[in-house]
């Protein structure tokens, strides 16, 4: 069976020299911030994402999960187990975005 899902095209051209404008990119997103923000602390289902985010639609946490996973900031991994259970962890890569997460929330927290 042919797979249905095509992989996320930015619709904007990435600058394969500027590093802080790739960065942005793969970290842009209305709820990106908080999903990074929440796997940087701890591994979590999909469910509890959205408990943690009632305001943010299933389709949205699920595409950007999916465009997350591609960028390798994070991991999915399927548990063989009844009821499925799914949970959704930071890579290495995103373990990277912790520092720049503290001084965005330092920034933040300066700002009147």
């Amino acid at each position: 069976m042919k797979s249905l899902i095509r992989p996320y095209q930015y619709k904007i051209p990435v600058k394969s020299d500027c590093g802080v404008e790739k960065a942005l990119l793969v970290i842009s997103g209305k709820w990106k911030p908080a999903i990074l923000s929440v796997l940087l602390k701890t591994s979590q289902r999909l469910k509890d994402m959205q408990e943690g985010l009632p305001e943010a639609p299933k389709r949205a946490l699920t595409q950007q999960l999916k465009e997350m996973i591609n960028d390798g900031l994070i991991q999915k991994q399927d548990f063989n187990e009844y009821p499925k259970r799914t949970e959704y962890s930071i890579t290495p890569l995103g373990m990277q975005l912790s520092g720049v997460f503290e001084a965005l929330k330092t920034f933040g927290d300066k700002i009147q």
